[in-house]
């Protein structure tokens, strides 16, 4: 059976008609009242909206408005976690996140200061995975990621950003088993609702953080996170059979490869893309994270 994917195209100014209009063509969402709601957003680093680097602002705004003009008496939470160069309960502060949360009466949980459970699930990496509280109690999980280059996984979109879900900050002991890692976590955490701020992509060798902002104008909608990034590898000019996440993802049981697309059509960008320069960066950064590890298990974290 095929997932939907549902295309919007916007801007951030009218990006909560937009979403409403992509979610028109998805399958009733399992939300009703007095629920509760988890966002998890994407900070990857200290760089501002504008680059697409991190979830916009106005589109966790339009999101946030949506959920509270359908729904009554949601609690809602918007999760992001320490990384090694992400402060959370900083960039919240820096990037113009207090006001919306404000606005819309959600608060801000950092999931790094959250209480851990050992959630079983026999993975490929995990046989019990670390997870917030948070994630134990009943909710609504919507994830909003952005559509990005990255060298290690080739794209960061939906199935990526829950690996910011992992409440310890030092995350980049997981790099050398990337893919699976990936894959357990969506696994023991699946979102409910896939919503990509694609409204600015990001495109290059050098993102998540550093590469070019690509201007998509576009909104993509499923309830399927493997879908949705083989769909976003597609848009960008990738085969998602050839991305280890995607496909390891769709084996363990988390979505499916196969989709039908449903509302605007994406037009042509060019995410400035050279498979070469992204090919090399990766297995650079890789052998150097092998290293890295090897270098810690050997010293003892001692220099």
């Amino acid at each position: 059976m095929k997932s939907t994917i549902s295309i919007s195209l916007s801007l951030y100014e009218n990006a909560f008609k937009n979403i409403r209009r992509a979610l028109n063509h998805l399958p009733p969402l399992k939300l009703s009242n007095n629920h509760t709601v988890i966002i998890k957003i994407n900070m990857c680093d200290a760089r501002m909206p504008e680059t697409g680097a991190i979830t916009h602002p106005l589109f966790l705004d339009a999101t946030l408005k949506y959920l509270r003009t359908d729904y009554e008496n949601l609690r809602i939470f918007v999760v992001e976690s320490d990384a090694t160069v992400v402060l959370a309960d900083k960039f919240i502060q820096w990037f113009g996140y207090v006001p919306v949360l404000q606005k819309w009466n959600a608060e801000f949980i950092n999931l790094s200061k959250q209480n851990i459970i050992d959630r079983k699930i026999n993975g490929r990496y995990f046989r019990n995975i670390p997870i917030p509280e948070i994630f134990d109690k009943p909710n609504f999980f919507v994830t909003l990621p952005k559509l990005k280059t990255n060298p290690l996984p080739t794209i960061t979109c939906c199935l990526k950003n829950q690996f910011g879900c992992l409440p310890i900050p030092e995350k980049n002991i997981y790099h050398p088993k990337l893919d699976d890692v990936i894959a357990d976590v969506n696994k023991a955490i699946r979102p409910d609702l896939c919503l990509v701020d694609g409204i600015i992509a990001m495109g290059g060798t050098w993102g998540p953080a550093c590469g070019v902002p690509v201007q998509l104008n576009t909104i993509i909608c499923s309830q399927d996170p493997v879908a949705t990034d083989a769909f976003g590898a597609r848009l960008m000019g990738f085969n998602p059979w050839l991305i280890g996440h995607i496909r390891k993802s769709a084996s363990s049981g988390v979505g499916s490869m196969r989709y039908e697309l449903k509302g605007d059509k994406v037009p042509k960008v060019d995410f400035e893309i050279n498979q070469l320069e992204t090919f090399l960066v990766n297995k650079v950064g890789t052998f150097l994270q092998k290293r890295s590890r090897k270098e810690f298990r050997t010293t003892g974290g001692k220099s």
